[in-house]
């Protein structure tokens, strides 16, 4: 009994994208059938061409973006923040290591029937709307936590965007000068010591410090 189309076109991008990142457009349809293990002429069935099957290989479609809000919706008020907060920075991390060589292919390639220009503009306004969106989720989280009083009040918006924003830059510096690969230790590491730093901006006030900003505000 033949395999289900869908399982089938999922062991071809799989195996299209392991190889187009590894050799870029130099990789043959015939690595890739043989990487797959599916024949060379289901390859040509399914996508038409070499470069239809880069394009649809070199998609970031997936169900990654539904875990950030279920994670964050079932911490607030229950998980420790800064936990949370750590597990959120390992998801980011984990997919940006996937995402930022697969742009960099996409962009290094022109894309089938459109312009460079025409391409560049619905990629980008897609990716926009995306982290627009990731950014207000995380936001939406600390904004909830503040309510409860476990995270003190600040511009959760910018605090989301700058988290964000280093998790980015931290895995774009592991594609360019590391190896590129996940390494779970070490990435847990680094989001560990970002939370940390962030912590002492939005953590409680600790009895102390409430204190000592009292009787400040009282001379």
């Amino acid at each position: 009994m033949p395999r289900p189309v869908s399982i089938q076109d999922d062991l071809i991008l799989r195996a299209a994208r392991e190889i187009f990142l590894e050799k870029g457009l130099e990789a043959t349809t015939s690595e890739i059938a043989a990487k797959a293990g599916v024949s060379h002429g289901i390859i040509f069935k399914r996508f038409k061409t070499k470069q239809g099957l880069f394009q649809s290989a070199m998609r970031e479609d997936s169900d990654w973006g539904g875990k950030i809000p279920l994670l964050l919706s079932s911490s607030v008020g229950k998980k420790d923040v800064e936990t949370t907060l750590a597990e959120l920075g390992s998801l980011f991390v984990e997919k940006f290591l996937i995402i930022i060589p697969m742009l960099m292919m996409s962009w290094s390639n022109r894309q089938e029937d459109l312009s460079p220009t025409e391409a560049t503009a619905i990629t980008g306004k897609e990716r926009a709307s995306r982290a627009l969106q990731a950014v207000k989720t995380v936001a939406a989280y600390l904004q909830a936590e503040n309510r409860l009083g476990r995270i003190r009040d600040t511009d959760f918006e910018v605090v989301a965007q700058a988290f964000i924003g280093a998790l980015w830059h931290h895995a774009f510096l592991q594609v360019m000068l590391g190896s590129g690969k996940w390494d779970a230790s070490k990435e847990r590491r680094y989001v560990k010591r970002l939370v940390k730093s962030m912590w002492d901006g939005i953590g409680p006030l600790t009895k102390r410090a409430r204190a000592s900003g009292n009787a400040g505000n009282a001379r």
